[in-house]
């Protein structure tokens, strides 16, 4: 069967993550649902990756295989009107058979979007994380990102990884009138990483850390310095880079 690539967009407040798990909702399974209830068959969608529960996405990417008989802009409008408001699928392309969604990925790029003031129109998407926040601090230890390092410091244990080593190829710190935005991209990311570093750069920022702090907790995940996990609903996955 034909292989497509899918970009999808999805508000994760509402889901349990991406990936298919028992008793609990997520993109995934809602997807493969509508899927499989406009073919009449079961339909087994592969993302490059999952996001954990409450954490969002502008341009999730997955593949899936499927019948050659479909209009796939129309299968598209079909599904897309099956799995409600929560998600969007923007785009669906053809690709090779070799294609693979997750193993073919050199980089992703996450943010998370911090508010300088309470919003409850964006209190889904954002966090705040009080006031005085001093950012040009927080932005001092971004500088030190770029490069490999051993990220078990900053990430919650997982017997799965094979290496704790990442390879961050861009950090930054965008301050707008209303939000600062922390940007990341990394050959790979460790679950929780980028929450937990953006929840230590808040207390770098707060004045409970300092940037040697930061620094050495970066050089040496042992160092005794306590790190802090920002809360999920202002991570979004942005991008998937081939």
């Amino acid at each position: 069967m034909p292989r497509y690539k899918l970009t999808i967009e999805y508000d994760g407040t509402s889901f349990s993550g991406w990936q298919i798990q028992p008793d609990a909702r997520t993109a995934e399974e809602e997807i493969e649902k509508a899927m499989s209830q406009i073919l009449q068959a079961p339909i087994d969608i592969i993302g490059q990756g999952r996001t954990d529960a409450g954490v969002h996405a502008k341009r999730q990417v997955a593949h899936v295989d499927l019948p050659d008989t479909i209009n796939s802009e129309k299968f598209l409008f079909g599904v897309n009107g099956l799995v409600g408001e929560g998600i969007h699928i923007h785009q669906i392309e053809k690709v090779n058979s070799e294609f693979h969604a997750r193993f073919d990925a050199i980089s992703r790029e996450y943010e998370y979007v911090l508010l300088k003031t309470p919003s409850p129109l964006k209190h889904r998407t954002t966090w705040w994380p009080g006031r005085n926040v001093d950012f040009k601090k927080m932005n001092e230890c971004v500088q030190l990102l770029k490069g490999e390092f051993d990220f078990s410091g900053f990430s919650k244990f997982n017997e799965e990884n094979y290496t704790t080593l990442c390879t961050i190829l861009n950090a930054e710190l965008v301050e707008e009138e209303e939000e600062v935005i922390f940007r990341i991209q990394a050959n790979r990311f460790l679950r929780n990483m980028v929450r937990r570093l953006v929840g230590t750069l808040v207390e770098v920022g707060k004045g409970k850390l300092s940037r040697e702090d930061f620094k050495e907790k970066l050089e040496n995940p042992e160092a005794n310095v306590t790190t802090k996990t920002a809360p999920a609903k202002g991570l979004v996955l942005s991008n998937v880079f081939y």
